[in-house]
C-alpha cells in the first residue's frame, strides 16, 4: 500500500499544485519540501532563518504525524541561503535528535525572505546512524528503512573519494551531487544533473539498495535504475526558458509509459533567480504532467547544473498499487 497525505493539511502554495505533503510505502516516507508559508502561501517570519527553521521543524513533525504508521525522522535535506548552517540547523537538530541534516547552501529562494526548505526522509523503524571520517570528509550511513540513506560531505573531491570508495556501486539506486568537481563515473549515474554549489565544497545525497541495481532507460529515454520494487528516474531539460526545459525533461521521464509506476519524490533542481516567476514557470509544467494523486515535489533554484537548465529526478515504485490517506 502507498499512503499519499495531500497538500494543505499543514500549509499551502501559493498556486494550485499537483503534489502530496507526504508519501510513505514499506517502511519509507518522504516529505516536499516543507517551507515556511502559511494556508495562503505567505511567507512567515520573512528573512529569520531561525525562527523558519523552528517552524518547518514543528510542520515535519506534523506531516509525519498524519502518517498512518509511526515514521522516524532519517535524514533531512536543508536547503538553505545563510552563511553559517548553524542556524537553520540547531532547530532541526533539536527537534529530530535521531536524524541526519545534510545541509545545502542555495545562491537564494524564490520567495523573498524565504530562508529555508527541508526534504524529510522517514524510516518505519528508528534509524541507525554509522559515521566515517576521512580528514574534513564525513559519511554517513543512515538504515532502518527499505534502502540505506547516506550523505557525504567534503570540502573537496579528493578528500571524499576514499570514503566515496567505501560505497558500492553496485547497489547505487539514486545519487544528487553538489559539487564543482565531478566524481567517480561509477558513482554519477547522471553527469549532466550535477548542482554547482555558489560556494564550492562537495556534498552528495545517495541511496543504496539490497538488491542490485540494473540500468535502463524509459521509454523517452531519461535514466532509470531499478532494484526490487524501487527504482529512480533522471532527466534534464536544456532549453533556455524554464517551462520549455520542464517539458523537455518530462517528456524523456515519459510517466504514462512505465506500466505500474507510482512516483514517490520528486526532485528538481534548476537555474532560476531570486524570483516566483521562474519557480512557477517550470512548477506549472512538472505538476500538470504528475500522476495523480502527486508525488512529494521539491523544486528550488541552484547556481548552475553542469549540462542542463533544469534536472529532475524521482524515487519511485513500480508494480504497486497506490491508495491515498
Amino acid at each position: 500500500m502507498i499512503h499519499h497525505l495531500p497538500m494543505g493539511l499543514m500549509w499551502n502554495m501559493p498556486i494550485p499544485v499537483a503534489c502530496s505533503l507526504a508519501v510513505a510505502t514499506g517502511g519509507l516516507a518522504v516529505t516536499c519540501g516543507q517551507c515556511p508559508l502559511d494556508a495562503e502561501g505567505r511567507v512567515q517570519a520573512p528573512g529569520n532563518a531561525a525562527a523558519q527553521s523552528a517552524q518547518v521543524a514543528e510542520m515535519g513533525q506534523g506531516a509525519l504525524a498524519h502518517l498512518p504508521e509511526p515514521h522516524h525522522a532519517a535524514l533531512l535535506v536543508v536547503y538553505h541561503d545563510c552563511d553559517d548552517p548553524a542556524e537553520v540547523l540547531a532547530p532541526l537538530a533539536e527537534t529530530f535528535p535521531d536524524a541526519e541534516l545534510a545541509p545545502i547552501r542555495l545562491p537564494h529562494f524564490y520567495y523573498p525572505g524565504m530562508r529555508i526548505e527541508v526534504d524529510i526522509y522517514a524510516t518505519a523503524a528508528p534509524p541507525r546512524r554509522t559515521t566515517t571520517e576521512n580528514g574534513p570528509a564525513r559519511l554517513t550511513r543512515v538504515e532502518g528503512g527499505p534502502l540505506t540513506l547516506l550523505h557525504l560531505s567534503a570540502p573537496d573531491m579528493a578528500s571524499g573519494l576514499r570514503l566515496l570508495a567505501e560505497v558500492d556501486a553496485g547497489h547505487l539506486l539514486s545519487a544528487q551531487w553538489f559539487s564543482d568537481e565531478p566524481p567517480p563515473a561509477s558513482h554519477l549515474p547522471d553527469p549532466a544533473a550535477r548542482v554547482l554549489p555558489p560556494q564550492g565544497g562537495v556534498s552528495a545525497i545517495l541511496t543504496l539498495a539490497p538488491d542490485p541495481v540494473v540500468a535502463q532507460t524509459t521509454p523517452g529515454g531519461a535514466i532509470l535504475r531499478r532494484a526490487g520494487r524501487f527504482a529512480w528516474l533522471s532527466a534534464q531539460g536544456t532549453a533556455p526558458d524554464l517551462a520549455a526545459a520542464a517539458h523537455q525533461a518530462m517528456d524523456a521521464l515519459a510517466l504514462p509509459d512505465i506500466p505500474g509506476l507510482t512516483v514517490l519524490k520528486a526532485t528538481t533542481h534548476y537555474r532560476g533567480g531570486p524570483d516566483p516567476q521562474d519557480l512557477h514557470a517550470n512548477l506549472s509544467v512538472r505538476h500538470a504532467r504528475f500522476p495523480l494523486p502527486g508525488p512529494a515535489s521539491t523544486g528550488v533554484p541552484v547556481a548552475g547544473l553542469t549540462g542542463a537548465t533544469l534536472a529532475i529526478d524521482m524515487l519511485a515504485v513500480i508494480d504497486s498499487s497506490a491508495g491515498s490517506a
